[in-house]
């Protein structure tokens, strides 16, 4: 990590793409943030964008064209465009499926505490 000279950290590439990486693996971005010392904000940016854009916008260091030349955008194809859109409706659909498990898995641990009659359950079902 190196620092500008105001005294503002830079992250790497490699950096933000593992933070992103556990958050979308199911961690808790708080968790994840306050492990690696960074703001949620930040985290949240860096995912946000990597679920709308893909992992390439993701920028070596720094923000957002600050350290990278800029390239000049390519007009893109229809083709090429509905996949980007594609992709993100995949990377989206990822977040809701990962959100919906882990609500189900909550509600389970809450019906496996009773059974119908309000008593205890034995066993799990």
């Amino acid at each position: 990590m190196r620092k500008t000279e105001d005294g503002r950290r830079l992250f790497d590439r490699e950096f933000k793409v593992a933070a992103v990486g556990r958050v979308l693996a199911g961690e808790a971005a708080v968790e994840v943030a306050k492990e690696l010392k960074i703001r949620y904000a930040l985290l949240w940016g860096w995912k946000k964008r990597v679920v709308e854009e893909g992992e390439e916008h993701l920028y070596e260091i720094g923000k957002r064209g600050r350290s990278l030349p800029k390239k000049p955008k390519k007009p893109r194809t229809s083709e090429q465009q509905r996949i980007a859109e594609l992709e993100q409706l995949v990377g989206r659909q990822q977040m809701e499926i990962r959100f919906l498990d882990k609500a189900l898995r909550q509600v389970e641990q809450v019906r496996q505490g009773k059974n119908d009659d309000g008593e205890k359950a034995s066993s799990k079902r």
